[in-house]
């Protein structure tokens, strides 16, 4: 099974180089040049060869043509009362050294039998061949094949010998192929060798021209990722003043001008926020004194606006700090202040502020394992657990709510966990919601930035959060943090810490009981 999974593995990772190398401009750009470079050399190959082929070819048959037809005149008008073996001895008595080891001259009788030959042999051998059989036709042919006497390739041709005016015989000259099919072969084998080594030099240049736009653009695609990002401080890299150096130009300006709008937009945001808080606190605060004043009556009308008020005046405040919140993440202005903390000492006090409201869902909270202590800011700690709690009521059912606080400590690390059953998260939205403003739906209550700040929150105290969900099954949050080593310094006041542990777990079993 591991051997199929590796292989599988290893088959998607090929599929997957082999699509990339297919969506490249570089590939593309490489494959289609190298096949008209290859077609064209190719076709001068082909071109090449054959007229080389037709030159040596070409000229042999051409040579031999008028060298058997001049050597067939000559004899021919100079002793036509000869007999064929008489013309043979007057041919080789004159002129037999200028023929040496260039051509074979045979005398051959009209019964096809050779005569003679220029090296002297006179046996008495048949030579039937197309050339002699047209010669004997008063026609010319040039014959190719092989040596009946040597066995190599050879190129003939024969003309008629007339004596009173009749064929007696013929004339042939013989020529060897082995030395122009040797000197043919090593042209060809040296023009494909000229035309692989032309191929390469062409391929490697276009791939050094190609790099020369794909490195540009490659490295325009990774600002540009580094953009879809939101990481609008990467700068596109300008080499050449092209079309490509000006699209880095246009995209580092644009990365200029979302910089400065981002600005204003956490600027603004930053401002309103501000003033929104006082006139808020003091619509909280009148509400409240008017609650306790003397004439305030629990049942009526005015009791259960002001009421209202409280509560929307309250959400609204919650609003505009996790406003706050943003602006000083998007800003880089967020304090962390770390000590060393007990985890589960900042959920029990989450658990008894939220078990001490009116809550349409039930909450529990379950410790288990060591007390792990970490190195985190006790403030942020306890307002990712009022984020993630508060969102759990939000989108948990009225009737058989159930949310659960459950941290399991280990000794290089502490697991925290809070789970509902509300109405869940689907599928395709899971990725994104803990992006910034994301809500999924415009019905959605909220800003969108609580799950955001959480995470940013987590990333900052060196933890990890991961989110699962089902659509009306419920949602776990599980957060992650590293324990630390104890100093001895700090050792009095994780021992306190320790031992008010032990007093807020006898509350919870109480409080459960």
């Amino acid at each position: 099974m591991d051997i199929g999974g590796k292989k599988m593995k290893i088959d998607l990772g090929i599929l997957q180089i082999q699509e990339q190398l297919d969506s490249s401009i570089q590939t593309r750009m490489l494959k289609n040049f190298a096949f008209m470079i290859v077609a064209t050399v190719l076709f001068l190959e082909i071109v090449i060869i054959s007229v080389i082929n037709s030159y040596y070819y070409g000229g042999v048959e051409q040579i031999l043509k008028d060298r058997v037809n001049l050597s067939a005149e000559f004899l021919n008008k100079t002793a036509n009362y000869s007999s064929a073996e008489e013309k043979s001895n007057i041919m080789f008595s004159s002129s037999m050294t200028s023929y040496e080891n260039k051509f074979l001259v045979q005398f051959i009788s009209v019964d096809k039998n050779l005569i003679i030959d220029s090296n002297g042999f006179t046996d008495n051998m048949e030579i039937n061949t197309p050339d002699v059989n047209a010669a004997l036709e008063n026609k010319i042919l040039l014959y190719k094949g092989k040596s009946a006497f040597t066995g190599e390739r050879i190129l003939s041709a024969s003309r008629p010998l007339i004596r009173y005016n009749k064929i007696d015989g013929v004339i042939r000259f013989v020529v060897s192929l082995e030395k122009i099919d040797v000197e043919i072969r090593n042209f060809v084998i040296g023009s494909l060798i000229m035309g692989i080594l032309i191929i390469g030099f062409f391929i490697f240049t276009l791939s050094l021209i190609s790099k020369s736009i794909i490195v540009p653009l490659q490295k325009l695609n990774k600002t540009a990722e580094e953009f879809a990002k939101g990481n609008f401080e990467a700068l596109a890299e300008k080499r050449y003043n092209d079309e490509v150096g000006r699209l880095a130009d246009t995209m580092n300006f644009m990365a200029k001008e979302i910089r400065n709008t981002e600005k204003l937009k956490i600027e603004f945001i930053s401002s309103i926020s501000h003033e929104l808080r006082t006139p808020l606190t003091s619509i909280k605060g009148w509400s409240e004194t008017l609650q306790m004043s003397e004439g305030y009556k629990k049942d009526s009308d005015v009791a259960i606006g002001l009421n209202i008020i409280y509560t929307e005046a309250e959400r609204l405040s919650n609003m505009v700090e996790e406003l706050l919140d943003f602006s000083r993440f998007q800003s880089n202005s967020m304090k962390i202040i770390k000590k060393p903390v007990n985890i589960k000492e900042i959920m029990y006090q989450v658990y008894r502020q939220f078990s001490n409201k009116r809550t349409s869902a039930q909450i529990k909270c379950d410790f288990s394992g060591k007390d792990t202590i970490v190195n985190a800011d006790p403030n942020r700690l306890k307002q990712i657990y009022i984020n993630l709690v508060t969102n759990a009521i939000k989108f948990t059912k009225e009737e058989g709510g159930l949310i659960e606080m459950i941290a399991i400590g280990y000794d290089d690390k502490i697991e925290t966990i809070v789970k509902d059953n509300g109405i869940g998260i689907k599928e395709e939205n899971l990725p994104h919601v803990i992006e910034k403003f994301y809500k999924g739906s415009s019905t959605m209550p909220g800003n969108g930035l609580g799950l955001s700040i959480v995470d940013e929150l987590v990333r900052l105290q060196d933890g990890n959060m991961t989110l699962e969900s089902e659509v009306n099954v419920g949602t776990t949050i599980t957060i992650v943090f590293p324990a630390i080593i104890e100093e001895t310094e700090n050792e009095d006041v994780i021992s306190e810490q320790e031992k008010e542990l032990e007093e807020n777990s006898q509350l919870i079993d109480m409080d459960m009981s």
